[in-house]
């Protein structure tokens, strides 16, 4: 069987973004860009971009969950599969080491912003 061509380094974050719920590790993702070498595939990345290809994938999950978190109903599961983690207590310690703060807190805390919003907004119409 042929192995199939690397793709092209700058291509590479686009393959992220089309398969963060399968990618979680940096070796992952290699693969999913037909590296057979992870060290090779985040040299390139860390050469092209200057910045290690795990932030890159910590910095979209962490943008989606965030943006999931203030734009619906949806549950932590749901959220926690949509960025490619088993469960609920996965998201949970994914956005507590990242933010400091758990998923339930900042979702409040964004409504919480958005309703303050909405009161300023009536009280100057």
């Amino acid at each position: 069987m042929k192995r199939q061509p690397e793709l092209p380094i700058d291509s590479a974050y686009e393959t992220l973004e089309s398969n963060l719920k399968t990618i979680d590790r940096v070796s992952e993702w290699a693969e999913f860009c037909n590296y057979t070498s992870s060290k090779k595939f985040s040299r390139l990345f860390r050469n092209r971009y200057g910045v290690r290809p795990i932030v890159i994938i910590k910095k979209l999950k962490l943008r989606i969950a965030t943006a999931l978190l203030m734009e619906n109903d949806l549950s932590s599961f749901e959220i926690a599969r949509e960025i490619g983690k088993r469960d609920e207590q996965a998201l949970y310690h994914f956005f507590v080491q990242q933010t400091g703060n758990s998923p339930s807190f900042y979702r409040k805390k964004i409504r919480e912003k958005c309703q303050a919003k909405k009161q300023e907004k009536k009280t100057t119409e």
